[in-house]
């Protein structure tokens, strides 16, 4: 048997002398001395219980629950369901742990049972159960912060996917303006041509008015179709004038377009750049939470 022996200081209250004696005892007794003080030095809500092969010692029950099968001084009953862990541990020798459903208890538990052992042999048990409540409480908190998380994430990626597309759109009007402003620069140089050649009809009608006055009666009906053609080629002059002014304003509102197309494809490159890191943000965090969750997962 291991023999344990703890020092005990007595004073003479008469003379005021001291003295130093030893008291002898044994695993269980000097567990039954200890572990009273295993609340206090845990700080958690726990439950222990002391058993020899015989009965149940003693028990220190918890503040927010309470484990059944112990009763100090009375003899064990190997048909009592709530000590069969206890009589398992004392047969094999080996430690066991287990959870208890919050069902059970109205919290959940984590049980650990263990054999005391003396010189090699099973003299008793010691059980302890303590509240997982808190240890379920923050499982819970990071379980649904990690699915926050991860919707988040799955949100992000979908506004990052939206921005590319949207630059990828925004290129393709871009493109579609340049080509849109390349055919009114051409339309607006046939216009300039037409201008031209109504300045030159004009000249000419011009000049043949001269000639037909020069030639007297004969160039009377040759006159009237000078003078229509003068002002077929002003009508077309001042129609041309104003296609030209029309095609400027139109060439001056394209390129406002493909400025503000430029404009709003930095922001969406920006933006598609930004959610990108911030992605790469939150799966760095929604695997710190999936760490967090396996590390509160009860053992």
């Amino acid at each position: 048997m291991v023999t344990f022996y703890y020092v005990f200081s007595i004073k003479n209250v008469s003379n005021g002398e001291g003295r130093c004696e030893l008291m002898e005892s044994s695993m269980i007794d000097a567990l039954e001395m200890t572990l009273p003080l295993m609340k206090e030095i845990t700080g958690q809500d726990i439950q222990l219980s002391l058993f020899d092969r015989e009965k149940a010692i003693a028990t220190w029950p918890a503040d927010n629950f309470s484990i059944p099968g112990a009763v100090p001084g009375k003899a064990l009953d190997r048909s009592n369901p709530a000590l069969q862990t206890v009589f398992r541990v004392m047969d094999t020798g080996v430690k066991n742990e287990s959870m208890i459903p919050k069902e059970v208890l109205g919290t959940p538990v984590h049980g650990i049972a263990t054999p005391i052992k003396e010189n090699g042999v099973v003299v008793g048990a010691v059980t302890c159960g303590y509240s997982m409540e808190r240890e379920e409480k923050l499982r819970d908190s990071i379980n649904e912060l990690d699915g926050n998380l991860k919707e988040s994430a799955d949100r992000i990626d979908k506004i990052n996917s939206e921005a590319a597309a949207l630059v990828e759109e925004l290129n393709e009007i871009k493109g579609v303006t340049e080509q849109v402003k390349t055919v009114v620069n051409k339309a607006s140089n046939m216009v300039k041509s037409i201008q031209g050649n109504a300045s030159k009809s004009n000249i000419l009608a011009l000049n043949a008015s001269i000639e037909a006055a020069r030639s007297g009666e004969a160039g009377k009906g040759f006159a009237v179709v000078a003078a229509e053609m003068g002002k077929l080629a002003q009508v077309s002059g001042n129609s041309a004038k104003e296609i030209s002014d029309s095609l400027k304003e139109i060439i001056d509102a394209v390129e406002s377009v493909i400025k503000a197309v430029e404009k709003v494809n930095d922001v969406a490159a920006s933006q598609a750049e930004g959610t990108s890191e911030v992605t790469k943000n939150m799966e760095i965090i929604t695997k710190s939470a999936d760490s967090i969750a396996v590390l509160a997962k009860p053992i």
